[in-house]
């Protein structure tokens, strides 16, 4: 099998010489120890074989594919396996569902998490992508459990009684008629993010909570209403939601639904 130099990889002044498959790559050892400690090991302790034609070191990885993360994965290169998990934490948003999957094989628990914000926020569609099958059987459980979850409990909204238990501010002479006005203002909401009939989607779940989260007055029973009652209510209902975190933008004003690794 003839053998070609990597178009990026071929330093001159390299000064060891892997061969991957059919592509060389000449490198400096120094900045490979640095990067796997399995290589620093063998340079240390091994004398690989000469290169006829270069007189170095040669180290062929027989088996190996040329696959980026495959390949620091195996070797531990810490280092480029931390730029690739520093990178996605900026640009998960491009490809939600392709970060998914690099975070569920290379085990990156933030981007994980926040990966499946956005995922699930569009869950029908993703669904239906060819790299939803490459999830692991754990993560397309996880994701099936947690939307269902979801859309069963947008479907019993309408049922649920937000006032109740709630303690109204002193300044609230009026708690019988300001609870029949919270509960008929959520019943509105409530219609506006129920099922849909299909094929329309059920409304995503940051938008369920954005619309349920909206400003109802600008009293004080109504802020404190909205500041300790509501998150309460709706926690028990959907459970816990968070906003997105992304080092690249500013703070995303939704909140999302999300699993995590080890759930």
């Amino acid at each position: 099998m003839s053998q070609q130099n990597n178009q990026i990889h071929y330093y001159i002044d390299g000064d060891v010489l892997f061969i991957v498959e059919d592509t060389k790559f000449r490198v400096h050892k120094n900045i490979i120890g640095l990067a796997s400690k399995m290589f620093n090991d063998m340079f240390t302790c091994a004398t690989p074989t000469q290169s006829d034609s270069d007189n170095i070191p040669e180290v062929e990885l027989e088996g190996e594919s040329t696959e980026f993360l495959r390949f620091s994965e195996k070797y531990i290169i810490d280092s480029v396996l931390l730029s690739a998990m520093k990178f996605l934490e900026r640009e998960f948003r491009k490809n939600p569902l392709y970060s998914l999957f690099l975070a569920d094989r290379y085990h990156f628990k933030s981007i994980y998490k926040e990966s499946s914000k956005l995922v699930l926020d569009k869950f029908p569609e993703y669904k239906r992508n060819e790299i939803f099958s490459q999830l692991s059987l754990y993560t397309r459980n996880c994701l099936i459990k947690k939307y269902t979850s979801y859309t069963d409990s947008l479907a019993k909204l309408a049922n649920v009684d937000f006032t109740s238990g709630y303690l109204h501010c002193d300044e609230c002479n009026k708690q019988s008629e300001h609870d029949l006005k919270i509960n008929q203002e959520f019943i509105e909401r409530s219609k506006q993010v129920q099922i849909l009939p299909l094929p329309l989607p059920p409304t995503p779940p940051s938008g369920t909570r954005k619309i349920l989260f909206n400003s109802i007055g600008y009293k004080t029973c109504d802020n404190q209403f909205m500041t300790f009652q509501l998150p309460r209510k709706f926690k028990k209902h959907f459970g816990v939601f968070e906003p997105l975190e992304c080092k690249k933008h500013k703070k995303d004003p939704k909140f999302y639904l999300y699993i995590e690794l080890g759930e």
